[in-house]
């Protein structure tokens, strides 16, 4: 694989252990980069700061500091980085209306959170030079 062909980079970001195993067995089986994984808002921006991901996927309730938050954060270090949050909760309205968060996903919904990442992957296709 050339370097045109670069690998999306995605942060994961859950407080359940568990969660964060099942996000990365769906996103590694789209062969997308899982460049970092975080179970806290600090931990994720400290670790954006050094690998600079192009996608973060970002649970919505999380101590201290909420996904729509941390997406905001996120933004406003990395204004390109695309922002996925999930929950369980109905806040899908909240979330979006943010201007922070590009996708929300149902938690516990893999198809559509790997019909979103396919539709992130050909944007990022597209975009490429």
């Amino acid at each position: 694989m050339g370097d045109e062909e670069r690998k999306l980079r995605v942060l994961l970001v859950d407080d359940e252990p568990d969660m964060l195993y099942l996000l990365q067995s769906v996103v590694t089986a789209e062969s997308w980069e899982i460049v970092g994984r975080a179970t806290n808002a600090p931990d994720a921006v400290r670790l954006a700061e050094r690998i600079e991901p192009d996608v973060a996927i970002v649970d919505y309730r999380m101590p201290g500091e909420n996904g729509v938050e941390l997406a905001g954060r996120l933004r406003s270090l990395w204004p390109e980085i695309t922002n996925v949050v999930f929950s369980a909760m109905d806040v899908e309205r909240e979330v979006l209306a943010s201007g922070h968060v590009d996708r929300f996903v149902r938690k516990g919904d893999l198809k559509n959170l790997r019909t979103v990442l396919d539709q992130l992957n050909n944007a990022f296709e597209h975009k490429r030079p």
